[in-house]
């Protein structure tokens, strides 16, 4: 019998993701624009897995996420273009600054939370925002900062095929530290603070430091994603950072589902798809909003009858599938429930390690 076991699962989806733009170079599959739909699913896989590590595992609530996504894509634009230095510097920029300031606001989630704390994040999300517009000297305001290709080792990336390759590699990395992470004493921290943050002070855990530490590494997640849009499309221009983005990364998140690595995948999927598909069709053609109604549409039709997400449906389904052929699959829990206990009694521990670990 064949046993699948992450982080090697998202090895090998990778490698066979990236045989997709090679093959697509070779014998033209997807069109251009198929080919950036591609490419923004991962991109915005890599921001929903760190919203998913702040929202899913840690429980805080964050509407101004997007705006760290905007900061990533400026700063990678204006170290590249303006400042002339190499994609790989302004790439790891745009994520270690909105990391610094994310620090920032995981010491103001201290003193705040549930409602409070997401009505605060979406008044920083819009201070941001306006930032942008008015730091012309930065951002260029309205009329958007330019972005140059990515260039690694001399290699300019310009077709999408190898921006897709790019891209899929950075997810993929990101994924296993995600996965890592979530798996070890940090992510069930989290996880015990999601659940109850008296009953995980009560056990020794500091609020303060893993705050800090969801925060940071979801803001700088969402930097990265940002870094390599800017580069993907190569001209940011500040209205794309507003609430409905940030809305966009919430509902991918619940969509695909909370507390879970492949569903954070699953949902940048979903809404890159299907809204577009929904554009194309006669009927909605001419329809402005069509992508912010399709996205309102999906996010109530799941949390009605997929509450715990997409991803979940799909794994049981698969994992019905694989045993009518004599395969097993063995991932990381895909329920928020299985993730509520954190308790360090060797019973508890003995108890945990018949199911499956977090990195779902």
């Amino acid at each position: 019998m064949i046993v699948f076991k992450r982080p090697y699962l998202y090895i090998t989806l990778g490698l066979l993701f990236i045989l997709v733009p090679i093959v697509n170079i070779y014998l033209p599959i997807f069109s251009r624009g198929q080919m950036t739909i591609l490419n923004m699913i991962v991109i915005y896989s890599i921001g929903a897995i760190g919203f998913n590590i702040l929202l899913g595992y840690s429980g805080q609530v964050s509407l101004g996420h997007i705006a760290f996504m905007g900061l990533g894509a400026y700063l990678s634009a204006y170290i590249t273009q303006v400042m002339d230095l190499s994609f790989i510097l302004g790439l790891l920029v745009a994520g270690i600054i909105p990391m610094l300031l994310g620090l920032i606001l995981g010491a103001i989630a201290l003193r705040l939370e549930g409602h409070y704390l997401a009505i605060a994040t979406l008044g920083l999300g819009m201070t941001i925002k306006h930032i942008f517009i008015e730091w012309t000297a930065f951002t260029e305001g309205f009329s958007g900062r330019r972005a140059p290709p990515a260039e690694i080792f001399g290699l300019e990336i310009i077709q999408r095929e190898h921006s897709l390759i790019l891209g899929t590699i950075v997810l993929v990395i990101l994924a296993i530290f995600a996965y890592n992470l979530l798996n070890s004493k940090t992510g069930r921290a989290l996880m015990a603070m999601r659940d109850s943050s008296h009953a995980a002070q009560a056990v020794g855990i500091s609020m303060f430091k893993y705050k800090m530490i969801a925060f940071a590494i979801s803001t700088f997640y969402v930097g990265i994603a940002g870094g390599l849009y800017a580069h993907l499309i190569r001209f940011i221009e500040p209205t794309r950072w507003g609430l409905e983005a940030s809305l966009d990364l919430v509902a991918m998140t619940v969509i695909g589902g909370l507390a879970s690595i492949g569903g954070s995948v699953v949902g940048a999927a979903f809404l890159e798809i299907v809204p577009n598909l929904a554009r194309n069709l006669p009927v909605l053609e001419g329809i402005r909003s069509i992508n912010f109604i399709i996205t309102g549409i999906l996010l109530i039709l799941t949390i009605i009858y997929f509450p715990e997400g997409l991803y979940r449906k799909f794994v049981k389904w698969g994992k019905s599938g694989l045993a009518i052929i004599g395969v097993s699959y063995q991932s990381g829990t895909e329920s928020a429930k299985s993730d509520n206990s954190f308790n360090s009694s060797k019973e508890n521990q003995t108890s945990e390690s018949k199911h499956e670990g977090p990195g779902g």
